[in-house]
């Protein structure tokens, strides 16, 4: 029987609908994640000491004069994140109003604008708070190092720090892989140009691996770049929560390499205003300020109400997700603002430090041209005002973590990061002269940086010498530099683990100065602690 052109459309038609149907059910048809670049390599290499943080002096200076007075409520730009629970919490909610604490004890009212599309908040910061848009905005030291050329006419500046990310980025690894050293010739997919990207890079630097022992696989999103991971397209992959913590835990054999609730100090939240809105209203940015801090206060004495806040504030979230989101941050309170602002003290990674190094990272690798200052980029003079009864209170930054003496187990666990740098003795001498005390001022970045995380302090010799005083002058010189770390920058002793390795793990061959040299070294392992 001939079929007429109708029915051998509607047959062909229903084939392909059960072929169709069986490839869904096979998974053929599992949505395709755009990649910007599949296998793209880096425009520059980024190496361990692009990452120095070069020391600063104290900020501060005056706050601007004006007789202005702000008659409608300040605009805030905000994403759905925990480290906003000050705010929340002295406003009670989003929406502004006069029975908060903003109001009877600042006089002022703020209207926090959830916008979670980066491109629209830019654009709602340009437009500014008097056209519908805002006054202030979120944003990350890093990547305000790579956007502020492009918002310069709008003289934006830092006012303030509202959270470090604890746990709220992540880089999730396929089995196999156990430490940063370990990405080497894998794929790793990233939105470029973030704090995942940052974070990326920081770690392979960490590792000592330029970033061309890598192929980075960029997305368009951090949402897509777990997504490109989960589907098993790479090896690797940087995100943040719950996106990457969901992508470790379904794909067989994947875990999470390391976080930020390792590296508790790289990714710094911070509000960012326009230069017209605080020359104009300097003292309802100062109040801002001050207003924001005392809910910090009140988060940490009621975390409970705060989630509960959270929770009735953003759309779409549980009380558990308000909670969880809470434990991802670290909201630093005034005296923490002072320090990191070098207001008073002289923290181990400052605003200055950490924005510096962002910026020449940023320019190594060709997404910017040319470097800004960070002094330009800020005006800490309202947060100064803000805070003057905190001045004294500040505790180290370095002693935020506690630790209990490891175990046997965790002094041999492996490494997610080593840092080896060489710190040089005297011949046969364990004692630390001012140049090895200058070198050390890298591994308390990393100390810091990885602030909740023990440090195995690895001492090794070359070959020469007997090995059991080459034993044991490796481990003197182990704990000497554990001592001066401990006694200049205040770390918890029992951060540190002591190895003397004498000669027994050299990385070169011992028959030539050269590698002898490099046997000479001092490793840091960062170990973390168990969850």
């Amino acid at each position: 029987m001939r079929l007429k052109p109708g029915a051998k459309v509607f047959l062909a038609i229903v084939v392909l609908v059960l072929i169709g149907a069986g490839a869904y059910r096979l998974g053929w048809l599992n949505p395709v994640v755009k990649v910007v670049a599949p296998e793209r390599k880096p425009a520059g290499k980024v190496e361990q000491g692009d990452f120095a943080f070069a020391k600063t002096a104290p900020s501060g200076g005056e706050v601007p004069k004006s007789g202005a007075k702000l008659d409608r409520p300040i605009r805030v730009a905000i994403v759905l994140w925990g480290g906003y629970a000050g705010g929340i919490m002295e406003n009670g909610g989003f929406t502004p109003n006069r029975q908060c604490a903003f109001y009877k004890d600042h006089g002022i009212q703020v209207e926090l604008v959830q916008i979670d599309d980066f491109a629209e908040s830019r654009n709602a910061f340009r437009a500014g708070g008097d056209k519908g848009g805002v006054d202030m905005m979120w944003g990350t030291v890093d990547a305000y190092a790579l956007e502020y050329q492009s918002l310069s006419e709008l003289r934006p500046v830092t006012i303030m720090q509202y959270d470090w990310s604890r746990g709220g980025d992540a880089i999730a690894v396929a089995s196999g892989i156990n430490s940063a050293g370990d990405l080497r010739g894998k794929k790793i997919s990233v939105a470029q140009a973030t704090p995942s990207h940052f974070f990326l890079l920081y770690m392979l630097a960490q590792a000592n691996l330029s970033t061309d022992a890598v192929t980075m696989v960029f997305t368009n999103s951090a949402i897509e770049a777990a997504q490109v991971f989960k589907a098993g397209k790479v090896d690797a992959c940087v995100s943040w929560s719950p996106d990457v913590y969901i992508a470790a835990k379904d794909r067989p054999g994947a875990h999470i390499l390391a976080s930020t609730r390792e590296a508790t100090h790289l990714i710094a939240d911070i509000f960012i205003a326009r230069g017209d809105f605080v020359e104009r209203y300097p003292t309802e940015t100062v109040n801002f300020v001050s207003g924001w801090l005392e809910g910090v206060d009140a988060v940490h004495a009621d975390p409970d109400r705060a989630a509960q806040l959270m929770q009735k504030s953003f759309t779409g979230i549980t009380l558990e997700d308000s909670e969880g989101m809470l434990a991802d941050v670290k909201l630093p309170d005034a005296a923490e603002n002072r320090e990191f602002f070098v207001l008073q003290g002289q923290p181990v990674i400052s605003y200055d430090e950490l924005y510096s190094a962002a910026s020449r990272i940023w320019k190594k690798v060709g997404l910017v041209t040319e470097l800004s200052r960070p002094e330009a980029t800020r005006n800490v003079s309202f947060l100064d005002q803000a805070t003057q009864e905190a001045k004294g209170t500040v505790v180290a930054s370095a002693e935020e973590f506690k630790f209990v003496p490891p175990t046997q187990e965790t002094k041999k666990q492996a490494p997610i990061v080593t840092k080896r740098m060489t710190v040089y003795f005297a011949t046969g001498s364990s004692v630390l002269d001012d140049n090895a005390k200058s070198v050390l001022e890298q591994a308390a970045e990393l100390a810091q940086t990885f602030g909740s995380t023990y440090i195995r302090v690895s001492g090794n010799t070359d070959s020469k010498g007997t090995r059991q005083l080459n034993m044991e002058l490796s481990k003197k010189r182990a704990q000497s530099v554990v001592d001066h770390l401990v006694a200049k920058y205040h770390f918890p002793r029992d951060k540190f683990i002591v190895v003397g390795n004498g000669p027994d793990k050299p990385v070169a061959g011992n028959d030539s100065e050269e590698g002898r040299a490099k046997n000479r070294r001092t490793d840091f392992e960062v170990i973390p602690q168990e969850q």
